[in-house]
């Protein structure tokens, strides 16, 4: 009966009509906030997933940072090694040519080349022969065979004398190789009557019978049958 007293005279199709509007807001509302805190929850992930990336940003900056501070150590490294190197290497040319220079009146009985040395030019070392007048001449393409094998045994002896000064042995593997005649009998000669002057004993290896004129010591051929695959034998000649 309250009710109904409330009601009396009151539009009740107009109520309904509000009322129904107002369902209506109240589910558009509650669709809206859904939406809001959909929204929310993807901007809220979204939001981490950048956080996530902008700590690895961050790691791999100080990473570069790291590698840039390492590089340019190296870079500093790198120098200081290729000027230790180019500093070891003109004290190493100047080693082996004060040992040639000492050594070359003893293999050189000749007075039209006074010294040897060895040079470098362009970044390639080349060997060089000194005239009376002081003048260097390459040993390659100037010299005779007999010069060129000289100033060869000489860079090997300075090499022998700088590398390993206590052993004093020369090893020398085909010495004669493209000499004519007379240039290995001048490299024999010398062989024979100088080398031992400067070291205490060599070892040659060769093909060149004609080098066993310059043997003082001992000497043996290998001899093998590849006809027959037989196995190499030793002969000693002296």
């Amino acid at each position: 009966m309250e009710m109904e007293g409330r009601l009396e005279g009151k539009d009740i199709k107009k109520l309904e009509a509000l009322l129904n509007e107002l369902i209506g807001k109240e589910k558009e509302i509650e669709t809206r906030i859904k939406s809001i805190e959909e929204l929310k929850i993807e901007r809220r992930k979204r939001f981490d997933e950048l956080k996530e990336k902008l700590e690895i940003y961050e790691k791999e900056e100080k990473e570069v940072k790291k590698l840039e501070r390492i590089i340019r150590d190296v870079r500093v490294f790198e120098k200081a090694l290729e000027e230790t190197q180019a500093q070891l290497r003109k004290q190493f040319i100047t080693t082996v040519n004060t040992a040639m220079s000492q050594i070359w009146e003893t293999l050189y009985p000749y007075r039209d080349f006074v010294g040897v040395r060895l040079n470098i030019e362009s970044g390639d070392y080349i060997l060089q022969l000194q005239e009376r007048s002081g003048r260097y001449i390459n040993v390659e393409g100037m010299a005779s065979g007999g010069e060129r094998s000289i100033a060869c045994l000489a860079l090997r002896v300075a090499f022998s004398l700088v590398l390993a000064p206590h052993l004093r042995i020369l090893v020398l593997d085909e010495p004669t190789h493209n000499l004519d005649r007379r240039a290995i009998e001048d490299f024999s000669r010398t062989l024979k009557e100088r080398i031992n002057e400067l070291v205490d004993q060599v070892f040659i290896i060769t093909h060149t019978p004609e080098i066993e004129d310059a043997i003082t010591g001992y000497a043996y051929r290998l001899e093998r049958d590849k006809s027959k695959d037989e196995p190499t034998r030793v002969v000693r000649l002296i």
